[in-house]
């Protein structure tokens, strides 16, 4: 599990909301017993619609590739150990893009 652990980097106005949530003895926001980051979660996010972990994980991949993020840089942001792994996964979430794509390759065809 040596890739279960992350460092991502955050903007200031993310770093100064996450530093209001008290830290436990353990050094983390959440605690590792029983599975009950979700429940932490949807205390923490209780003013916007339920979401999950991976819920947010999925938003912020697909806004990122929404704003033309490359996809080397996001694969690496969500610790994958290879770009495959996020091709392959998400990818599949952004259809628009797969026909924006195609559509580019087929103009770029058309002078032949």
């Amino acid at each position: 599990m040596d890739n279960a652990k992350r460092d991502i980097s955050i903007n200031k106005r993310v770093h100064d909301l996450v530093k209001k949530i008290p830290v436990k003895e353990n050094g983390y926001v959440f605690s590792f017993d029983g599975f009950k980051q979700s429940e932490r979660l949807t205390e923490l996010l209780k003013d916007i619609p339920k979401t999950t972990f991976h819920g947010l994980r999925d938003s912020h991949v697909s806004f990122l590739f929404g704003q033309e993020i490359d996809l080397v840089y996001v694969s690496k942001r969500l610790g994958h150990v290879n770009i495959q792994t996020t091709q392959n996964y998400y990818l599949e979430l952004m259809p628009e893009k797969k026909h924006e794509q195609e559509e580019d390759a087929l103009n770029l065809l058309d002078p032949l």
